[in-house]
């Protein structure tokens, strides 16, 4: 009999494994007449572009803390979309580099399985019905939710998949008072966080909590226990996960998210847009539809079953669905100034995921309750399980898909292949964006760009580049390319060539990689400094605008002062320089902590000169100038979450070596 509920199990998990790559059939299907891909957009330009990066950095034996091609240079740890340390991804190292847009892709279709899988499990728990589970487990699997938005924002699918998963882990958790399960659902919320997306996280880990402590109300486990178990939750939780939220959190006061309003954080569903529960639009996504099937399950068992557990995920469904309505409904306004995290992310239509989830457990309830009261149900459950997959697809199926390229959205041009071969290799193009792929694509091509794409960066870059007269800074960041869709009129500039209505122009502008000043302004912000640079009566080249008082008085140059880049990596620059009299070297280098340099091997003080580029002030002499990225909050982050595996794994196999459980919960 075992043998055979392993085998009906198994069964059911190829299934929920298979309906997604069966859902997105277009895109592995061998012929080329109708193959489709993701739509170009922000899965290319921020997913596989970022990804592509990573996997270059990890191959070449390097962590991939600083990213030299986008906005000018930034940290790429900081920056989520990266999803640096995200186990799954490491998959991604087996296959060229060219192949990652197609391996993004399945890893996409291979994580929706995964929700219908963990789904299928929490729900066969709850249940006692694998049929119940696994339509719960279909129906989040391909639904209108996760084959719509975050299949293209891969991140939001990929925090989203360990929800179902920590469900599951912690209800055999606090069933069997299992502390392997405890740390296993540890393992799961880490994961979500690492995945990059902290708004889906933050759904994540509210859901998670509320079902842990009603779940721990229900079974009557002892408060001893749940505090232990909560305290591994969440210190495990965020000790495996720190290299990733540490630097990000450090990076956030320098980004555009520093300062958000109102208005910008509280769109949501208008109440005309909530028809989409009963009545999907196939022409566009339809991320509130779960199908007819699981959706009158769901509204049967609210009605009809007298659970206490029916009335919990009920009640779930409704506070996220009223939450994702944000201004446009009466909750979100209430409560968002006080419910923490909830004024820091824009679209509050992100919070459908956790009604989904909930809807497709209440629609298990719905089945099994129908199932032990007409047995002869079991015989319409194939003929159930085919139609609520047709529905689905008539929803969705093939709505974000679009024909693409054989060879993937980043080819290189004859534009691309002129900038990698003119030009030093820290000379920059200011692309407009619009390179091959997107604003992004220099990470793809290994070309630095002063543009890019995502949610953390630093601010300042914008305001530098939109006050700064646009020739200065491109002098001062080293920009020897420019293309555009303008017609740009400059001595300084020459047509190289047009292609598809853009321009591109190389620069005889003086673009500086590095310059010497031996005068100084002082500002007391980053503001002023920018406001500074941008004086016409300012010569940049001359003066340098700081923060701070240098360390002593500078004099004018008596002679020739050489100044050459001697090495120049991603997370180290070295320069040789020769003044004749105190001075200050500027690099077209984005400043950012971290960031150190060291003079002639001794430690120096960093100064940020213009509001955004590094400096060091030295005295008369010769100099070996070396630039180290060393962020502190990078290793330290890094190191907790491997001190925190080190002490998980260690009790994970003490507990199971010695069988640590204390007596389950009745009831």
């Amino acid at each position: 009999m075992r043998l055979d509920t392993r085998f009906v199990s198994v069964r059911y998990v190829l299934l929920l494994l298979l309906a997604p790559f069966l859902f997105f059939w277009q895109i592995w299907w061998p012929w080329t007449s109708t193959r489709m891909g993701f739509e170009i957009g922000d899965f290319s330009e921020q997913h596989v572009a970022m990804r592509t990066f990573v996997v270059d950095e990890l191959r070449h034996g390097r962590l991939p803390f600083w990213d030299p091609y986008t906005f000018g240079g930034e940290p790429a740890v900081a920056d989520s979309l990266f999803s640096t340390y995200y186990p799954p991804s490491l998959w991604q190292l087996l296959f060229p580099r060219d192949w990652m847009y197609w391996v993004l892709q399945v890893e996409a279709l291979w994580h929706a399985g995964l929700i219908g899988i963990f789904t299928f499990l929490a729900v066969r728990r709850f249940t006692r019905s694998a049929r119940a589970g696994a339509i719960a487990g279909l129906a989040f699997a391909i639904s209108g939710y996760v084959t719509s938005y975050p299949m293209l924002q891969i991140i939001i699918l990929q925090a989203a998949t360990w929800l179902p998963a920590s469900v599951w882990a912690l209800d055999v958790a606090l069933s069997e008072r299992s502390w392997r399960h405890v740390l296993l659902a540890s393992m799961f919320l880490a994961w979500s966080i690492l995945a990059g997306h902290f708004q889906t996280f933050m759904y994540v880990a509210y859901a998670v909590a509320a079902f842990f402590l009603w779940r721990s109300w229900r079974l009557r486990v002892p408060w001893t226990w749940v505090m232990k178990a909560g305290g591994i939750l969440l210190l495990g939780g965020l000790g495996l996960s720190a290299g990733q939220w540490l630097p990000s959190l450090q990076m956030l006061p320098f980004s555009p998210h520093a300062n958000v309003d109102y208005d910008y954080i509280s769109n949501g569903f208008q109440l005309r847009e909530l028809v989409g529960l009963i009545w999907p639009d196939p022409s566009q996504w339809s991320p509130l539809y779960v199908g007819w099937i699981p959706l009158l399950l769901a509204v049967f068992a609210i009605i009809r079953i007298p659970r206490k557990d029916v009335l919990f995920w009920g009640g779930m469904a409704g506070v996220a669905l009223l939450l994702s309505m944000g201004r446009y409904g009466f909750l979100f306004p209430r409560v968002y100034r006080w419910w923490p995290g909830l004024s820091l992310f824009r679209e509050q239509e992100r919070w459908v995921l956790v009604m989904v989830f909930a809807l497709v457990v209440l629609a298990g309830y719905g089945y099994a309750y129908l199932e032990a009261r007409s047995p002869h149900l079991r015989r319409v459950f194939w003929p159930l399980i085919v139609l609520l997959f047709l529905d689905l697809y008539h929803a969705n199926g093939g709505v974000i898909l679009q024909p693409v390229d054989p060879r993937g959205p980043f080819t290189p041009s004859p534009v691309v292949e002129h900038v990698r071969a003119v030009g030093p290799p820290y000379g920059r193009i200011s692309s407009e964006g619009l390179l091959p792929g997107g604003a992004n694509a220099g990470l793809v091509y290994h070309v630095r760009d002063v543009v890019g794409s995502g949610p953390l960066y630093q601010a300042a870059l914008d305001d530098f580049v939109h006050t700064v007269p646009e020739v200065r800074w491109w002098q001062m960041l080293n920009v020897r390319h420019v293309l555009t869709r303008r017609t740009l009129e400059h001595g300084g500039l020459h047509l190289v060539m047009e292609e598809k209505g853009t321009h591109l122009y190389q620069t005889f502008i003086g673009a500086h990689s590095a310059w010497i000043v031996h005068q100084a302004t002082q500002v007391s912000s980053r503001e002023e400094a920018i406001q500074a640079t941008a004086d016409p009566s300012l010569n940049p080249f001359l003066t340098a605008v700081l923060e701070e008082t240098p360390p002593f008085a500078m004099l004018s140059p008596t002679g020739e002062e050489p100044l050459k880049v001697t090495r120049f990596e991603h997370q180290r620059v070295i320069y040789e320089a020769q003044l004749t009299s105190p001075g200050i070297l500027v690099t077209s280098e984005m400043w950012y902590p971290g960031w150190r340099v060291y003079v002639n091997g001794q430690r120096a003080n960093v100064l940020r000169a213009y509001g955004i580029l590094r400096a060091v002030a030295l005295p008369a002499g010769k100099y070996r100038v070396e630039w180290r990225f060393e962020p502190f909050s990078m290793w330290m982050g890094l190191g907790i979450s491997v001190i925190t595996a080190l002490l998980m794994g260690g009790f994970g196999l003490f507990s199971w070596k010695h069988g640590i459980r204390t007596k389950p919960a009745s009831g």
